[in-house]
């Protein structure tokens, strides 16, 4: 038998998670993937896990992370301070006979159908990535403009339908095209978050097409410091900021993102100033499209928002993320 058909039969999906000081997340990550119902199919699994966090790895906290999985672990320790740092050290792990490379987060955890709803979406014709729904879990009850917004909500989606990106929240992606291409995150995001949009983005601009995967599911853990103006602001930001860095990396569209970003506060501004009143909802609408439009131009201003840096990532994990 070939190693493509045996490939097509049992297929090797190598699932990377990047992880940094949240090692009870981590754990509730493994148990829904422990649970994963695979009904008749054959299917082969590594997780590969990089712990960003040398001075207090996932380990020291849970002990043997090999031995809290049903599927084999490669678990390795990335010094190099960094999402991207982290994320890269994942592809350079994950075996070199793996089919699909799938992305998750650790503090997440994943329906039972999850795996068999992506390679079947992997499967539709020209495929070379998938990207699945996320819904949040509050830890307590946010408030209702939150709620009414759908903030923390990916999808839903219609299945087999094109977009334009995906993201490592829940995604997979052909392991094939990533080592023709010699796909890395970009480093100039190591600090700032936006990988996954420019490699998903890069990724289908070079050929094929992303889709949902519409029941792919996956929960998202929102702790209460996460539904709050300023955090959601910090992030519409910086999801602005990506945007417009992309397009300067690109030498693509600068100029049209300029107009989005001036259109984005504009509109926030009649959102906020003649659309809010009586609706709290449409009124933090607006502010966030205003934070999100001035991340566009600052990024044309060469502005960057280092979301991910070391002392903002640590006063989010003491927040509760």
């Amino acid at each position: 038998m070939s190693a493509d058909a045996y490939h097509s039969t049992r297929p090797h999906v190598a699932i990377c998670i990047a992880t940094y000081l949240r090692p009870h997340g981590l754990k509730a990550l493994i148990d829904s993937l422990n649970a994963q119902k695979l009904e008749d199919r054959d299917v082969r699994v590594t997780l590969v896990i990089a712990d960003n966090a040398p001075e207090a790895t996932a380990q020291a906290e849970l002990g043997d992370i090999h031995a809290l999985s049903r599927w084999p672990v490669i678990y390795v320790i990335e010094p190099a301070r960094g999402i991207v740092s982290a994320r890269n050290r994942t592809l350079a792990e994950a075996p070199s006979d793996a089919d699909y490379v799938a992305f998750l987060d650790d503090d997440e955890a994943v329906s039972d159908q999850w795996l068999l709803q992506m390679l079947d979406t992997m499967q539709l014709p020209d495929t070379i990535a998938a990207q699945g729904p996320v819904e949040p879990r509050f830890r307590t009850p946010p408030p209702g403009w939150v709620e009414a917004l759908n903030l923390f909500r990916m999808g839903p989606y219609e299945q087999g339908a094109a977009l334009v990106s995906a993201a490592t929240n829940n995604s997979m992606a052909d392991a094939r095209v990533i080592r023709d291409r010699n796909m890395r995150f970009d480093p100039r995001f190591n600090i700032t978050g936006g990988e996954d949009e420019e490699f998903f983005s890069r990724m289908r601009q070079s050929g094929g097409v992303i889709r949902a995967a519409a029941q792919a599911m996956v929960w998202d853990d929102v702790p209460e410091n996460r539904a709050t103006l300023k955090w959601l602001g910090r992030r519409w930001f910086r999801k602005g900021n990506t945007l417009g860095r992309i397009a300067l990396i690109r030498r693509k569209g600068v100029a049209m993102r300029a107009v989005k970003g001036v259109g984005a506060i504009g509109w926030g501004c009649v959102m906020c100033l003649c659309l809010g009143f009586g609706s709290k909802p449409r009124w933090y609408r607006g502010l966030l499209e205003i934070c999100r439009g001035a991340g566009m131009l600052a990024a044309l201003m060469r502005v960057e928002f280092a979301e991910y840096s070391a002392s903002a990532v640590q006063v989010d994990r003491v927040g509760g993320g």
